[in-house]
């Protein structure tokens, strides 16, 4: 049996790894001419066009440096 101390410890812990945790926003969301989605998703202040897999990689942890993502133009065209 956990007493209240170890539970408000672990409660804590928690709460620490989550807002250590990368976040990941998906913008936008498009479909190429093949009907492959490609997500605009915001990481670190940086925008990133992404496929379904990198972006399931991304929520997972992996940083855009080790997928070698490159930074999504920001003109209004890259969109299209």
């Amino acid at each position: 049996m956990r007493t209240p101390v170890a539970n408000q410890i672990s409660k804590r812990k928690a709460v620490a790894d989550v807002l250590n945790r990368q976040k990941v926003f998906v913008s936008s969301r498009r479909f190429r001419g093949d009907g492959q989605p490609i997500s605009r998703v915001l990481v670190s202040g940086r925008y990133y066009d992404v496929s379904d897999q990198l972006l399931d990689m991304l929520r997972h942890g992996a940083t855009p440096g080790e997928l070698e993502l490159e930074p999504a133009s920001d003109d209004a065209a890259g969109l299209q």
